[in-house]
């Protein structure tokens, strides 16, 4: 008596492993060709940054008026102006960066505001040491709606020490 309940099991499980193979094979060619069925978006077109001007593009520390002066610092009002555009979509930000070129890692950013149009700019006071001639170099770059950045324009000032 014992044999056939073993027969019946043997029979039983090898009737469930084919049927749960076949289940199996059919749900995973559904999802295989389900997600062949899924399209990758399209990359976007990135942003675009021209136009750059750095005003003024040099200052002597002689015509810095001794009230911009505080602790050896002049602070020299700079406008930073640029044109950005998305040709896909919506320009989100526009970053700029200003490098001092004895010490790159020591710099100052920011984000442009939207003028008129495509025209972004920014009036910043940057405090630069009156003893010291420096260049700077001003980059600004562009983020899109898709999160793509543009390429860098880039410009330079020149703080002249007093002779």
């Amino acid at each position: 008596m014992h044999s056939r309940p073993i027969v019946l099991r043997t029979v039983s499980f090898s009737f469930r492993v084919p049927v749960l193979l076949l289940l199996a094979v059919l749900g995973g060619g559904s999802l295989f060709l389900a997600c062949d069925q899924v399209t990758r978006p399209e990359a976007g077109q990135r942003p675009s940054v021209s136009g750059l001007e750095v005003t003024p593009d040099s200052v002597n520390a002689s015509q810095v008026p001794d009230d911009q002066v505080q602790d050896s610092v002049a602070r020299v009002p700079l406008r930073i102006a640029a044109t950005a555009t998305d040709p896909d979509g919506t320009v989100e930000r526009v970053v700029f960066t200003i490098e001092p070129s004895s010490n790159p890692r020591g710099t100052a950013n920011g984000t442009l505001q939207s003028q008129q149009g495509t025209r972004y700019q920014r009036d910043v006071g940057l405090g630069v040491p009156v003893f010291r001639d420096e260049v700077y170099t001003i980059r600004v770059f562009a983020v899109d709606d898709d999160s793509l950045a543009s390429n860098q324009s880039v410009g330079r000032f020149r703080f002249e020490a007093a002779p």
